[in-house]
């Protein structure tokens, strides 16, 4: 026997109540195959389910686009912080400042290595680190150091947390339009399902051959396997009209 498959896609989903709508727009609501309060749960249905996955293939479109933003903003920070570090190395080696002045910035223990900067904590917690360390060490009466400045590291850190944060908030709100979505493919298929159900039980004095085929008219989705496609054919079925929706 053959059996329905639901949708599995979004266009699927779609397609399975456009058609459903599609008859009820040709037909008097009497002559449907389904009642007139399934019909208005189908356009409400139809209507939420397109609507909130607009809204949520807008919603990743965003966060995609500004994630270009994101990136170029934590390159930026990483350059600035790291090259700062090793600016503050080669002041050392040229005895320009002594070693000591590595506690200010946590680099004591470093081995005169640029710590791990590749994550956006990284980069936070080391241009934290050395933004309060150069301030401290020119509290100290030390001069500033240059190419680049502590000011300009400090912008450039400051610009990508505020980066970082926006992004955060994109995701934050993809993902929980992401889960409500998931739960309407859950809903709209149990609901493309009920209809469907209803569709087959008003048809239920056919012929199966001529049931099926009507049925397929409102959008059902009949999965046949080899051996049946074959008996259909000899049995006179047009089998080219026994699609599925991808």
């Amino acid at each position: 026997m053959p059996y329905r498959r639901l949708p599995t896609t979004d266009k699927a989903r779609l397609r399975a109540l456009e058609a459903a709508l599609n008859i009820a727009s040709d037909r008097d609501a009497g002559k449907l195959a389904f009642s007139k309060h399934t019909l208005f749960e189908l356009k409400n249905i139809k209507t939420n389910f397109e609507n909130h996955l607009t809204h949520h293939v807008l919603e990743v479109k965003i966060e995609s686009e500004k994630n270009v933003k994101y990136k170029g903003a934590f390159e930026k920070a990483r350059l600035y912080v790291s090259h700062f570090i090793q600016v503050l190395f080669m002041n050392i080696e040229r005895e320009e400042l002594k070693e000591d002045v590595l506690a200010f910035y946590g680099l004591q223990d470093s081995g005169g290595k640029v710590p791990s900067i590749t994550s956006e904590q990284e980069i936070l917690e080391w241009g934290k680190k050395i933004i309060q360390g150069e301030q401290k060490r020119m509290q100290k009466g030390g001069s500033p150091i240059y190419n680049p400045s502590i000011a300009l590291v400090k912008v450039k850190v400051e610009e990508f947390n505020e980066t970082a944060i926006f992004q955060q908030n994109l995701k934050r709100n993809t993902l929980r339009s992401y889960e409500k979505l998931q739960n309407l493919r859950k809903s709209t298929n149990e609901f493309i399902s009920k209809i469907w159900t209803e569709i087959e039980e008003t048809m239920g004095n056919l012929p199966p051959k001529n049931r099926r085929q009507h049925a397929q008219e409102y959008g059902i989705v009949y999965v046949f396997r080899r051996n049946e496609k074959k008996k259909l054919k000899s049995e006179g079925m047009q089998v080219d009209l026994l699609f599925e929706f991808n």
